[in-house]
């Protein structure tokens, strides 16, 4: 428990130093809040919006008051992520799960830096573990320890199964992310649902060397999910070709569906720096807005 303790103290020192350099102001100004709620009633002023005039006070009063609104900053972000077997792919800090840990925990305390309410479901074949949406420290810490420490019952993938849970159980429009590598099938039905409802950001981890790179010799491949071992000749040109066209030719479906159905998706290559990915999705996305 000590050493689980000390890193997780060790990832919120690195998360929590860049959240506060560079990142909080870019989460802040992406996700505008759900709504605006009353804030007060002041004297009308020369140029205010007759339409704000609150007629109740002005009656009582016998000035003409104007209603004040602010945005509610409230909202809630809940991180849907892939625990499956491949997602163990990649050494050291190129891990892709690892990887996939520290983007969850920096949108995590940016959120809580916004006051805004942080939720987590993990999932193989099947929802490994849940946390409700709540604020506090505690709570993203629980979340932070849980994402480092979870053993997988599984170590297969349903992305579907995991997409349906989220819809059935967030009754309230939220964030969703959903951090995988997107090694699955049958997937884009039940994202377009989740969509409807939520907004949804799709963060897709890989790792270069997942694309057969070497060519030296005979050498084995692992299915890392279900533990199968086959072994490939490196030379074979046009398999090697075929792995990186189906490589390539899944991210431009993602790119694509994320497009049409107005979805946010970030590539994420686990062995580079992500924060710059992050920060030029942010700011696009400040852009469309206005």
């Amino acid at each position: 428990m000590k050493e689980i303790l000390k890193k997780v103290r060790r990832l919120e020192i690195k998360i929590r130093r860049r959240v506060e350099n560079t990142f909080a102001g870019e989460y802040h100004t992406a996700f505008k809040g759900q709504g605006l709620e009353f804030d007060e009633v002041r004297p009308y002023q020369y140029g205010d919006d007759i339409r704000a005039i609150d007629w109740n006070v002005t009656a009582k009063t016998g000035q003409v008051h104007i209603k004040l609104f602010r945005e509610e900053r409230e909202q809630t972000l809940f991180v849907l992520f892939d625990v499956s077997g491949s997602e163990d792919f990649g050494i050291g800090d190129a891990n892709k799960r690892l990887v996939g840990t520290e983007i969850a925990a920096l949108l995590a305390f940016s959120a809580l830096k916004n006051n805004d309410k942080i939720g987590l479901a993990t999932f193989s074949d099947q929802v490994e573990s849940y946390f409700t949406p709540q604020k506090g420290r505690k709570h993203v810490l629980k979340l932070v320890r849980g994402l480092l420490t979870h053993q997988p019952a599984s170590r297969l993938t349903d992305l579907p199964q995991a997409l349906g849970f989220i819809q059935k159980t967030l009754k309230r429009r939220s964030i969703v992310l959903v951090i995988s590598d997107f090694i699955d099938q049958d997937y884009e039905r039940p994202l377009r649902q989740l969509g409807r409802k939520h907004e949804v950001i799709l963060i897709r981890l890989f790792h270069p060397d997942e694309v057969f790179r070497t060519s030296a010799g005979t050498v084995p491949i692992v299915d890392m999910e279900r533990g199968r071992r086959v072994w490939i000749h490196a030379g074979d040109l046009g398999y090697r070709h075929r792995l990186k066209a189906h490589f390539d030719a899944a991210h431009r479906q993602l790119t694509s569906f994320a497009k049409r159905h107005k979805m946010g998706y970030l590539a994420i290559n686990t062995v580079e720096d992500y924060l710059p990915v992050l920060e030029r999705y942010f700011k696009q996305r400040k852009k469309q807005k206005r």
